[in-house]
């Protein structure tokens, strides 16, 4: 049996990500699907620079970031579940490429799945690359998706 996590943000490159570690996969492995939410997302400087006279606290309620992504892993859950074992749903808020290192361990996963999204150099620098990172850091296998 293999455990694979595969890094889901809703993307295309997530969606190919997805479909290889079902390539790679059978009947008897076990697949977590892990959606990362920055922790900075509602409350960040940017954000507020951007909406100043809006109380976001008001917009966006607690917990609904993380509710919006339970719904949107099962449903992706339902479309492949019967291609495998088990498959888990994890969400979690922080760093994203710190969060799927951790999680990867904490689940001790075989493989790490990761779809990559191509921003290149310029990207890299202004962005920071979780898949960039991912590579570097992961204590086992990693496979990114193009």
């Amino acid at each position: 049996m293999k455990k694979m996590i595969i890094a889901y943000d809703g993307s295309v490159a997530a969606k190919r990500a997805i479909e290889m570690a079902l390539k790679c996969s059978n009947k008897d492995d076990e697949l977590t699907l892990l959606t990362v939410i920055p922790a900075e997302l509602a409350e960040s400087s940017f954000t507020k620079m951007l909406l100043p006279t809006i109380d976001l606290s008001s917009v966006v309620k607690s917990g609904s970031f993380k509710e919006r992504a339970m719904e949107t892993l099962s449903e992706v859950v339902a479309e492949i579940e019967n291609n495998v074992k088990k498959v888990n749903v994890v969400v979690e808020t922080g760093d994203p490429a710190d969060e799927i290192l951790m999680s990867a361990k904490k689940r001790e996963v075989d493989t790490i799945v990761l779809g990559y999204k191509g921003y290149g150099k310029e990207g890299r620098f202004l962005l920071g690359s979780v898949t960039d990172k991912v590579v570097r850091h992961a204590g086992v296998s990693v496979l990114v998706v193009r």
